[in-house]
């Protein structure tokens, strides 16, 4: 979830700085410019001084790594935001982004609550054809995730799996169907937690006989971007810092090939698939975790989209659950 005013906040301590050091920069003007502006103008005098508070010593923190921020003469440095319609296409995960075109440098600054988020994507939609008045093909929007994220498609073993699960529906009408939806031995026994075991089967067989699928996972939910989060703790008054650097893009230093910020290796192999845990063991019937080396792991929570239910419209959001080994971490005190 995205501190949407954080995120004002975080690009006015940035500006800030930047005219202390009478550093050019230009902040790009396009709808989202506009969109956290009014943010801002909307919240409270009290809601802007505890952003600022939260957000200036991390930001000084963030940019005291990064010389090329400061750096005189060429253009102006870009300032751009990176929210509204955000689609996995776009630069990066973060919701700022800075950069200097033509020093090849740029860096994004992450604004969420948790720091873990990563997208929303369509894993089925139901689409009907009809010949007199018979269902000839359910569910043919049924997402290719291997060719969409790694340029490898999916088995048909995958498909024709997906498409049993997903015909469970078909014998019910409308009414019908929103009242199964309130039984879980229908809802996860045969919907939920099947798909979530046949997306899993299917991407440990990806990964079995493609080696670079692993990084490419990555690459595909992060970006080209490298990107620095931050996160308020407000119980005890800190923001803490981390780093996200596969890329070795954060912490250049002009003339040489050290890295202010620890440069993290990217997966190359899967360990392990299996259903997520929660606090006290039990395992969950919504989320899916994969877990690889160096550290990394990706969760893939999946659920029926609220706002148009009754077309039965599967989603997932896919979301880190812990920080890769290596991975820069600090924490600043507000005051």
């Amino acid at each position: 979830m995205i501190n949407k005013l954080l995120v004002a906040a975080t690009a006015k301590v940035v500006e800030e700085l930047l005219d202390e050091k009478n550093v050019a920069y230009k902040v790009k003007k396009d709808k989202e410019t506009k969109y956290f502006a009014e943010t801002w103008e909307e919240a409270s005098k009290k809601e802007q001084d505890l952003a600022l508070k939260q957000a200036r010593p991390a930001v000084k923190r963030i940019l005291s790594l990064e010389p090329y921020a400061f750096k005189d003469g060429g253009d102006p440095l870009l300032i751009r935001f990176n929210y509204l319609n955000r689609k996995l296409d776009k630069d990066s995960f973060g919701e700022l982004l800075l950069e200097r075109v033509d020093l090849d440098w740029h860096i994004s600054i992450s604004v969420k609550y948790d720091a873990t988020i990563m997208a929303s994507m369509k894993v089925a939609e139901r689409t009907r054809y009809t010949k007199k008045n018979k269902v000839i093909n359910v569910f043919n929007e049924i997402d290719d995730f291997g060719e969409r994220i790694f340029s490898v498609p999916c088995s048909n073993d995958y498909f024709q799996e997906m498409n049993d699960i997903l015909l469970e529906f078909e014998p019910y009408k409308k009414e019908e169907w929103l009242e199964k939806l309130k039984e879980d031995s229908f809802l996860y026994g045969k919907l939920i937690t099947p798909m979530l075991t046949a997306i899993g089967r299917e991407m440990r067989r990806i990964c079995e006989y493609h080696p670079e699928v692993p990084r490419k996972l990555f690459d595909y939910f992060y970006g080209n971007y490298d990107y620095y989060y931050i996160n308020p703790i407000t119980q005890v008054e800190v923001t803490r810092i981390g780093a996200i650097n596969p890329h070795g893009g954060l912490g250049r230093i002009p003339r040489s090939h050290n890295l202010n910020v620890p440069r993290i290796k990217y997966p190359t192999q899967m360990f392990d698939v299996r259903f997520a845990t929660g606090p006290y063991g039990e395992l969950s019937k919504d989320t899916i975790q994969f877990t690889f080396d160096h550290g990394w792991a990706l969760c893939i929570k999946l659920f029926l989209k609220e706002e148009n239910v009754d077309e039965r419209n599967f989603d997932m959001t896919v979301y880190l659950p812990s920080t890769p080994y290596g991975s820069y971490r600090d924490q600043v005190d507000w005051d």
